[in-house]
């Protein structure tokens, strides 16, 4: 069963060395679910073709983009092409909404 790892925190900042020595921004260590202070971390890498619920978030890391789930469904294997912050996209039958630009 694969490992899920959690890449941006509440405010979507990216988490560096996510895993077992995982560290934010300033260098203060997390676990692979909670960040310094015990909130949730969240946007994990971008999952494939996989079923997405409501309201999970995603992160490309190719190119550092955000994506929180409008409609649930299933993604396509491939991400997709960033239509612009606050803008849609559908992906497979799952509509994301961009939240950031990197």
């Amino acid at each position: 069963m694969a490992t899920t790892t959690f890449r941006r925190d509440f405010l979507l900042r990216r988490i560096l060395n996510p895993g077992t020595t995982a560290t934010d921004y300033m260098g203060r260590l997390t676990t692979s679910t909670l960040d310094s202070t015990g909130r949730a971390l969240i946007a994990i890498d971008w999952p494939g073709a996989v079923a997405n619920s409501l309201g999970d978030w995603v992160d490309v890391p190719a190119s550092r983009i955000v994506y929180r789930c409008t409609v649930a469904g299933t993604s396509a294997a491939g991400a997709p092409t960033p239509p612009g912050v606050g803008s849609t996209v559908v992906s497979g039958t799952t509509t994301w909404l961009q939240m950031t630009n990197q």
